[in-house]
């Protein structure tokens, strides 16, 4: 019998010495079997597949712990480090028999489609839930935002038709990446958000840590202070932590109803430092002086005082169409407080590590491509409940955050980058400083001399809107669909970025980036405005984004 053998480079991950002998002792004897090549058997076998394992998480003294001193114990720093280099697996809906969806279409044949959502933590989480596993009951969530705020203007006929399409879309969904997941935290009724997702969905799960949620506001040991003192017992009990239920995660999820064969997580280089920096913000607080409380609070809770960094979560899916029966997920976040040219370290980093897979790949993420240091985010639906008009702070931390409205005075090329990061930069003159990031992605060869799939033909995109990256990324009429928005957008002048992206490796080569093989080929990127923004309260605010990808060659397409 063949024996199943791990066929990306990232098997070398740090691991017990037993394990670690197992593996390589594995690895050689698959070269030996299969006449030195690495690639894996299609056929699935349970025992291939680890039914559930989990890291160890922290304990509240031991999260209180790692909040107050840069230098925990050296037991509760190892915990630490496990915790955040150890992704969590279930394959438990496979082992129940559960098999992918593989939707088939006259212009693909059979395909996976692949969605990625930033989900802003969970917060939205019952509606978010109805969404990807019970869309029927969606006309619900709509009905039950609107019923809170009456002057809510309802959707019209043609806006519910479009968002029951976008419904559709996501219906058929067999591979579900999602950015900022809680996992045992306050602001999410401690929710393991990624576990009830694949339960709702009937989907395997991998999730990754990124962050150990530790500011002290997080775990009641900082007060809060507030001019009006009834908001601020009220705020103060909503910060109260469950202590016996708070585990403070904060990460990456793959869901998927193909099996995990493999799953490993890794640091990125730090751009920003998420404890000493956001720390240091707590000094300068302590030490100025501040002319109201209010705003002594506002700049605690747009503070994030946490532990870990961003991460990169490498998931091999057991496909069987696939030539090396496993198709290679790379799930990250890119960091949004540093400049553009330090996301692009993280990237060429994720790209070193992903060089010499053969399998097709497939990178989803939030890659905070505003080209800006210190992306805008919206806190409302954190405060939401918790302040008498969360808005109006919100409104607050976003002007003091990035300047709006004054950023409105901005030059065209602002204007220009936000709506396509992906164009060129001309020093002085036309600046667009993420260009460099996906000038890297469209440089680059893996071992296999494959590419990413940059070709963006009209007949492979949504309504024949052709461009770079148009085929696994949906274009508009300039630049492509937003997929983040602010509160408040002055019009769309302002708070509108393309933030989240899918990059595909298929069989594209430099000979072929105008014909050649589209078998695993990004197919009909599409970005889901309309559903995430049908409630009064958006799902999150990131849109969900998806993309095909054929399983097999699919048909020819003439081109418009």
């Amino acid at each position: 019998m063949r024996m199943q053998l791990p066929v990306s480079p990232f098997r070398a991950q740090k691991s017990s010495p037993l394990r670690a002998k197992l593996f390589h002792l594995g690895w050689l004897a698959g070269i030996l079997l299969s006449g030195g090549s690495l690639i894996a058997s299609a056929g699935f076998d349970d025992t291939n597949f680890v039914p559930s394992s989990k890291p160890q998480v922290l304990s509240f003294s031991e999260l209180v712990q790692v909040s107050q001193s840069e230098t925990p114990n050296k037991s509760v720093a190892d915990k630490m480090t496990t915790l955040l280099h150890t992704p969590f697996i279930s394959n438990e809906a496979y082992l129940k028999g559960v098999k992918p969806i593989r939707p088939t279409s006259d212009a693909l044949g059979p395909f996976i489609r692949a969605a990625f959502w930033n989900i802003e933590r969970g917060i939205e989480f019952d509606g978010i839930k109805v969404a990807l596993a019970t869309p029927e009951k969606f006309d619900e969530v709509i009905a039950e935002k609107k019923d809170k705020d009456p002057e809510a203007k309802p959707l019209d006929a043609d806006e519910l038709k479009v968002v029951k399409e976008q419904l559709d879309i996501l219906k058929p969904t067999d591979l579900l990446i999602l950015n900022e997941v809680d996992n045992g935290v306050t602001r999410t009724g401690y929710r393991d958000v990624a576990h009830e997702l694949a339960q709702a969905l009937n989907m395997n799960y991998a999730y990754g840590v990124e962050f150990l949620e530790v500011d002290p506001l997080n775990l009641g040991i900082e007060k809060v202070e507030m001019d009006d003192k009834a908001a601020q017992a009220d705020i103060q009990k909503s910060f109260e932590p469950d202590k016996d239920r708070y585990l403070g995660l904060h990460g990456t999820a793959v869901l998927s109803r193909y099996p995990i064969r493999y799953a490993t997580v890794r640091p990125l280089p730090v751009c920003h430092d998420w404890y000493a920096g956001e720390k240091k913000e707590i000094s300068q607080l302590e030490s100025g002086k501040r002319s109201s409380a209010n705003l002594l609070f506002m700049e605690r809770i747009t503070r994030e005082v946490r532990r870990g960094g961003r991460m990169v979560m490498f998931v091999d899916l057991a496909v069987p169409e696939s030539p090396t029966g496993i198709v290679t997920v790379v799930a990250t976040h890119l960091e949004n407080k540093c400049k553009p040219e330090c996301r692009r370290e993280q990237m060429k980093q994720i790209l070193d590590w992903t060089k010499d897979v053969k399998n097709p790949v497939i990178i989803a993420g939030d890659m905070n491509t505003t080209a800006a240091d210190a992306a805008p985010t919206s806190v409302s639906k954190v405060l939401t409940d918790r302040i008498k008009d969360p808005h109006a702070w919100a409104r607050d931390a976003i002007k003091w955050s990035t300047g709006a409205p004054t950023i409105l005075l901005m030059p065209v090329n602002f204007m220009r980058s936000k709506n396509d990061p992906t164009g060129f930069d001309v020093p002085v003159i036309s600046r667009n400083r993420e260009a460099k990031l996906f000038d890297d992605l469209n440089d680059f060869h893996f071992a296999d001399d494959y590419m990413f799939d940059f070709r963006g033909e009209d007949g492979r995109s949504v309504e024949n809107r052709g461009g770079t990256l148009s085929d696994s990324n949906q274009r508009a009429s300039k630049g492509f669909r937003y997929t983040f928005a602010m509160s408040r957008t002055y019009g769309g002048l302002v708070g509108q970025y393309k933030l989240d992206w899918f990059f595909v490796k298929g069989y594209a080569t430099d000979s072929e980036k105008s014909g050649g093989s589209y078998k695993f080929a990004p197919h009909f990127g599409r970005t889901l405005q309309e559903l995430n923004e049908a409630p009064d309260e958006p799902l999150s605010d990131h849109s969900p984004i998806t993309v095909d990808i054929p399983l097999l060659e699919p048909p020819k397409v003439e081109q418009p």
